[in-house]
């Protein structure tokens, strides 16, 4: 007689090509590299920023923000990475940062890391289709969501026009 397991078929398959890592971040090792000064806070953390000072070994698809710790979190910092936690989100909004959950593909990523690496920038690619819901929603702080669009988009307008009251007090 056939054994059980060898009558009954395999089914499903688990695809391994397509599957993100993400380095986690937790916010009160973001705290201590602030502490030491290996992190500037005065402008938007990105994950070069992060790169560069090592809090994360190696960045494959992104860094994603965790919330352990998030009582050592003191300064309000602005922070942009491929995801985030919502308890995370609240704890840096709580202080009076600011977190935008940006999707980055392969190349993006080793541009964004490494821009020295190229001679011509590559364009910034959207999100996939199965992604996009995640970026375009604002509970997740995704990037393409219109109440970040419209953040950034008057940021620009603040800084032009800082830009120009200094060109007017040269003159």
């Amino acid at each position: 007689q056939t054994p059980l397991k060898i009558t009954i078929p395999k089914t499903g398959f688990t695809n391994r090509s397509n599957k993100i890592f993400l380095a986690e971040l937790n916010l009160g090792k973001l705290q201590d590299y602030i502490n030491v000064g290996r992190i500037d806070i005065t402008k938007t953390i990105t994950m070069k920023d992060i790169w560069e000072a090592n809090v994360v070994g190696n960045i494959k698809d992104g860094v994603k923000l965790l919330a352990k710790d998030s009582e050592k979190l003191i300064a309000p910092i602005n922070i942009e990475v491929t995801r985030a936690s919502k308890a995370a989100i609240e704890a840096v909004e709580e202080i009076g940062g600011t977190v935008v959950c940006s999707y980055y593909n392969k190349l993006g990523m080793r541009a964004h890391l490494r821009p020295d690496k190229f001679d011509v920038l590559p364009k910034r690619a959207r999100p996939p289709p199965k992604l996009m819901p995640y970026y375009t929603n604002y509970e997740n702080r995704g990037y393409l969501s219109p109440e970040i669009q419209l953040k950034l988009l008057q940021e620009k307008v603040l800084e032009r026009e800082r830009q120009n009251q200094q060109e007017d007090q040269k003159e």
